[in-house]
């Protein structure tokens, strides 16, 4: 199958059913975000001000900083992970509330791991961090990655 039969038939239409679940489609020409995490940090940081009120700009950005080194250790994610779901302290996800959570739809955004790189189909957002990748493949497809 072409590409463009595969985008027309699978990835369209998943794009389109996760907007009416309330994910919001997010160009990546209009997007900034950090290419060494793919944080979105305008979207991470306007999320982490309204999920924890009374944090300051400044507790924001060091939040910030603290995600990136978190995701920068070779413990395959743990560190990430343990901040993620952590019920104490700052919320980057407001899991008491789902509704008060940005929730956007990227398509094709490069990932590089030295001098490896892929680029998933979709990934979706929550609060400006890219939490899952989705790859399409049309059904006829025998053979899958």
């Amino acid at each position: 199958m072409t590409k463009q039969n595969e985008d027309t038939r699978v990835k369209i239409p998943t794009i389109l059913h996760l907007t009416r679940l309330g994910y919001k489609y997010l160009s990546l020409k209009q997007a900034t975000w950090c290419t060494d995490t793919n944080i979105f940090p305008d979207i991470f940081k306007e999320s982490i001000e309204r999920i924890n009120p009374g944090m300051d700009s400044g507790d924001v950005e060091r939040c910030l900083d603290d995600l990136k080194l978190s995701l920068d250790n070779e413990d395959l994610g743990r560190a990430f992970y343990e901040k993620l779901t952590s019920r104490s302290g700052i919320k980057l996800i407001d899991f008491d509330d789902f509704s008060n959570n940005s929730l956007h739809v990227v398509t094709e955004l490069t990932y590089k791991n030295g001098d490896e790189e892929f680029r998933p189909d979709i990934i979706l957002l929550i609060n400006g961090m890219p939490l899952v990748f989705i790859e399409v493949k049309n059904q006829t497809i025998k053979t899958v990655l």
